[in-house]
C-alpha cells in the first residue's frame, strides 16, 4: 500500500458552453440503476435485473454570479408545462479532474436549481445543484458510451477562474404589491438576515419510462419561487396590511394584492414575479426579536394577452 492507491482531487465541470467551479465539497456523480428483483417458488430471490438507469451528478457552486442562463434556465423561469425538457439535444456534461481524469455525461440537463441565500454573512448558494444523465438520444442502453464515457490520463486545462464573480450580497428589496390598506414602505427595504429563495421546479419522468430503454426525457409540470426574510424598514402598519389584508375570501392572490419582489445587490437583481406574502411569523413584543417576523412570498403566474410570462428572473 502506497499513496498512489488514494484517488482524491478537484475538478470542474463545463455544461452547455458553461465552465462550472464548486464550493468546498467539490462535484459527485452517482451512477443509478433501478433493479427488479427475481424470484422462484423454490429459491425465494435468486437475483436482480435492471429496469433503468441514470446518473445524478450534484454540487454546491462556489459563490460566483455567472452561468446565470445555465442555472437559472428559461424551462423553469418560463416554462412550458407538459412539454418536455431533454429533447434530442444530447447536451454533454463533462466532469474534468485535476488529475486527468474525464466523466463525459452524454445526455444531461439540470433537473434541481439551486437555493440561494442573499447575504454578505453566507454562501452564496444554499443547496446543490444537480444534473442529471440519462440515455443518449438515439440509441439502446446496450450501446457502449450511451449514458456516459470514462477515461484517465487527459490534459487538464482548467479556464481561468473569475474571481470578480464573487458576491456577498448587501441587498435592497422592493415589494410592489398594492394592497389598499398597505403604505409604501415596502417599496425599498432591507433583510435582517438576508433573503433565502427556493425554486420549486417539478418534473415527472414517469411518463418518458419506455420499457426496455427506461427514462428517456422529463415532462415540465409546474415552477414555483419563494423567499424568506425578515423585513427591516417596513412600518408595522404596512406589514399588518400585508399578513391579513382586507378582503373577500376566494379571490385570486394575483388580483388582490401581489406584485413584483425585486431584491438588488449593486448591478445585479432577482425578481420573483406577481408574488404574494403566503406565510408570516406574526408580530413580536420581545427585546430579542424583530416586531416584525419572517415574511414569504410565493410567484404566482403572470399572464400578458391572456399567455403566460416569465415567474421569475435573475440579471
Amino acid at each position: 500500500m502506497n499513496s498512489s492507491n488514494i484517488i482524491i482531487g478537484p475538478g470542474y465541470a463545463t455544461f452547455n458552453g458553461g465552465n462550472f467551479r464548486f464550493g468546498d465539497n467539490g462535484v459527485k456523480a452517482k451512477f443509478v440503476k433501478n433493479l427488479r428483483e427475481i424470484s422462484a417458488e423454490e429459491f425465494g430471490r435468486f437475483d436482480s435485473a435492471q429496469i433503468k438507469r441514470r446518473i445524478t451528478v450534484s454540487a454546491r457552486l462556489w459563490s460566483g454570479w455567472e452561468n446565470l442562463p445555465l442555472i437559472f434556465p428559461s424551462a423553469a423561469f418560463s416554462p412550458t408545462i407538459g412539454g418536455k425538457l431533454f429533447g434530442t439535444a444530447n447536451l454533454v456534461l463533462v466532469i474534468n479532474g485535476q488529475d486527468g481524469s474525464r466523466l463525459t455525461v452524454v445526455n444531461a440537463q439540470i433537473t434541481k436549481m439551486a437555493n440561494l441565500q442573499l447575504s454578505v454573512a453566507k454562501e452564496l448558494f444554499a443547496a446543490d445543484l444537480e444534473f442529471t444523465g440519462l440515455l443518449k438520444s438515439g440509441n439502446t442502453p446496450d450501446q457502449a458510451g450511451s449514458y456516459y464515457t470514462y477515461s484517465t490520463g487527459n490534459s487538464y486545462g482548467p479556464p481561468a477562474f473569475a474571481k470578480t464573480n464573487f458576491r456577498a450580497p448587501i441587498l435592497t428589496a422592493a415589494w410592489a404589491g398594492t394592497l389598499t390598506n398597505a403604505g409604501t414602505s415596502f417599496a425599498s427595504f432591507s433583510l435582517k438576515n438576508g433573503a433565502m429563495l427556493d425554486w420549486k421546479w417539478n418534473l415527472d419522468f414517469e411518463p418518458c419510462d419506455v420499457d426496455g430503454y427506461g427514462e428517456v426525457d422529463a415532462i415540465i409540470t409546474d415552477f414555483e419561487g419563494s423567499a424568506k426574510g425578515t423585513p427591516i424598514g417596513v412600518i408595522e402598519a404596512d406589514a399588518a396590511a400585508a399578513l391579513l389584508p382586507a378582503q373577500a375570501l376566494g379571490l385570486l392572490e394575483s388580483l388582490n394584492g401581489a406584485g413584483n419582489l425585486v431584491f438588488t445587490f449593486g448591478s445585479n437583481s432577482v425578481t420573483l414575479y406577481q408574488a404574494f406574502v403566503a406565510e408570516n411569523d406574526g408580530f413580536a413584543w420581545s427585546r430579542k426579536n424583530n416586531r416584525i417576523g419572517d415574511l414569504t412570498w410565493r410567484t404566482t403566474v403572470p399572464f400578458a394577452a391572456g399567455a403566460p410570462t416569465a415567474r421569475a428572473a435573475a440579471s
